[in-house]
């Protein structure tokens, strides 16, 4: 029989241990989508994903929850202030869905579809103007659909 060395086994096992646990913390740090062992999301972008998720599902307090943990753990994260916008939008938050749209234009200030969804909102409450500003913006910012809008509610002959 061959005698094994369990020095030699030792440190191999603790490179193995040691390169996957520096794999796993560079996927958290880099926005990895998976969870804890619990289950849990474990990041901002993770509680994003999941309000992604639930507003798809049209789980819109699910996904408020999450969209304000996301938050809670990142105040720098725009798209999850988007995302929260458009929650309140659905839960019919129309002044609370534009205080996210505006926060998210802060920190993302080329977000062109948030533009278009804040003009939406401005339309809702009586204020044309400012929805038609909001969209030829998105449309000069490359969101195209915004056109549409502009075409419909914005022309002088309408």
């Amino acid at each position: 029989m061959k005698q094994i060395n369990y020095t030699l086994l030792l440190i191999f096992g603790l490179i193995i241990f040691f390169f996957t646990d520096c794999r796993t913390q560079k996927k958290i740090e880099e926005g990895y989508t998976g969870t804890t062992t619990t289950g849990l999301p474990i990041t901002s972008k993770d509680y994003l994903q999941k309000g992604n998720v639930e507003m798809d599902k049209k789980n819109y307090k699910e996904a408020l929850e999450n969209l304000n943990k996301a938050i809670e753990l990142d105040e720098e994260n725009g798209e999850a202030y988007a995302y929260r916008g458009m929650t309140k939008y659905h839960l019919k938050d129309l002044d609370g869905a534009m205080e996210d749209y505006n926060q998210a234009l802060k920190l993302i200030p080329d977000y062109g579809e948030v533009y278009d969804l804040r003009g939406i909102v401005k339309g809702e409450k009586g204020d044309s103007l400012g929805a038609c500003e909001d969209w030829n913006k998105a449309f000069d910012l490359g969101f195209n659909k915004a056109s549409e809008l502009i075409e419909k509610y914005c022309n002088e002959e309408n």
